[in-house]
């Protein structure tokens, strides 16, 4: 567990612009951040990022309970970056934004140099080390705070709406920026964006925020696939560990495969106990997370090593009185999963 977050609320007056009940958030995982304007999307950010200290609530950062003293807010904040919407960039050479971050860690000169060049290159701007700060595009000032975060090599990265307001080409760069970091560098992402087809792209899982809470329905079961070894004429994909699925209609070349798959809720179905082997479903074992009343069933959320919605009629669910924080089977059609 990186966070969690238990009856959390920051307040602007008699506002509350921010009411999280319950929110877990796991390491070297990829979160995207969806809602609308004023949502509670930045405030969110905030307070992962340890500048804002809730109202009310508890904030828990791998495990232990963060305290409202700025001495533990400061060390914190040197294992996490949050990279703003609009980024500000010192005046004078683009090197010398890079250089400060890693001066003030009193990082020797000659580190600072060799990291510097490293991340000017991972993000294709090393022919603008030299260049006036001032100078720079939208695209391009984005990319060099990315680069000011990259190499202080932070244990988290938050990103407040990253490929806002910028063309497509610089776009396509923060985002393979983004997947690198999170792919080769194990760090921990969190991102914020209105393009749903961004969050279905790069991120495990998502957030949803409306007027400053969870929305029902959570993230609707889409999660990054990775392509693993199958028998001929097979293609099957993980979510993770243990998370295996397999194609029933795979595409005839395997040049382009899958990056994402949506698992319909509807589809999924609970039970207490393993039961009979299906070879037209998956059946992975995790912990019941949340109960709730939606519409005329319930929605159930368990932990697979990802999180799992599933849509239960009330009379399945009373079937199998199931209990929170026990063990149960999540049993997925093949059929019910949509691959993209």
């Amino acid at each position: 567990m990186l966070y969690e977050l238990q009856d959390v609320a920051v307040c602007r007056g008699d506002r509350t612009i921010l009411d999280i009940k319950e929110l877990v958030i796991t390491s070297e995982s990829v979160y995207s951040l969806v809602g609308p304007n004023g949502a509670g999307k930045t405030t969110l950010l905030n307070v992962l990022a340890f500048l804002l200290h809730p109202d009310r609530g508890q904030l828990f950062y791998k495990g232990a309970a963060v305290k409202g003293s700025s001495k533990e807010h400061h060390r914190l904040r040197q294992r996490v970056v949050l990279v703003d919407q609009y980024p500000i960039l010192f005046t004078g050479p683009v090197w010398k934004n890079i250089d400060f971050a890693l001066k003030i860690r009193k990082i020797p000169a000659a580190q600072r140099k060799q990291r510097t060049n490293e991340v000017l290159e991972r993000v294709g701007m090393q022919e603008f080390a030299n260049a006036e700060a001032h100078t720079l595009s939208g695209g391009e000032t984005k990319r060099i705070a990315l680069a000011r975060a990259l190499a202080i090599d932070p244990e988290i990265l938050l990103c407040d709406e990253p490929t806002a307001n910028v063309d497509a080409e610089n776009q396509e760069r923060i985002l393979d920026i983004l997947s690198y970091c999170n792919k080769k560098q194990q760090t921990s992402l969190i991102f914020a964006t209105h393009y749903l087809s961004q969050a279905q792209r790069l991120a495990d899982q998502s957030i949803v925020l409306q007027n400053g809470s969870l929305a029902e329905g959570g993230n609707d079961n889409i999660f990054s696939i990775v392509q693993v070894a199958a028998p001929q004429g097979e293609m099957r994909v993980t979510l993770g560990p243990g998370l295996v699925l397999k194609m029933l209609d795979p595409p005839i070349s395997s040049a382009y495969p899958p990056k994402r798959v949506q698992i319909d809720p509807g589809h999924v179905a609970l039970s207490n106990t393993s039961g009979t082997a299906n070879p037209d479903t998956v059946r992975w074992k995790g912990r019941l997370l949340k109960i709730e009343v939606e519409g005329g069933g319930v929605r159930a959320t368990v932990d697979c090593g990802v999180r799992i919605d599933a849509l239960l009629s009330s009379e399945q669910y009373r079937q199998e009185s199931f209990l929170l924080g026990a063990s149960v089977y999540v049993n997925i059609p093949l059929g019910g999963c949509v691959f993209s």
